[in-house]
C-alpha cells in the first residue's frame, strides 16, 4: 500500500481490480469518507489535492457543522407496571 500526503493529511492508495484503476482514501478525518482515483502518480496527486481542498472548503462553511457522534445509549419509557 502506498501513501501520499498533502497539507498534513495522508491518503492510502490501493489498486482496485474491480474498477481497473488506483483508488485513494484520506485517513484520519473522523467519520467522513473522502476518496479519489487515478491511473498515474500525477493523476492521483492532483485528484488528492483537489478533493482535499474541496473537503476543507466545505467543512469551513458555517452551514456545515461537524456531525455529532451517537452516545450509544437507548432511552425508553416503560409503563409503571413494568418497573421493578
Amino acid at each position: 500500500m502506498k501513501t501520499i500526503t498533502y497539507k498534513g493529511y495522508t491518503a492510502e492508495i490501493i489498486y482496485s481490480d474491480e474498477d481497473g484503476f488506483f483508488v485513494g482514501h484520506v485517513v484520519g478525518i473522523g467519520d467522513d469518507i473522502v476518496s479519489f482515483h487515478g491511473d498515474t502518480d500525477e493523476e492521483l496527486q492532483d485528484a488528492f489535492e483537489s478533493v482535499l481542498d474541496h473537503y476543507l472548503e466545505v467543512k469551513g462553511r458555517p452551514e456545515n457543522p461537524t456531525q455529532k457522534h451517537f452516545t450509544r445509549r437507548f432511552l425508553a419509557r416503560l409503563r409503571q407496571a413494568l418497573h421493578l
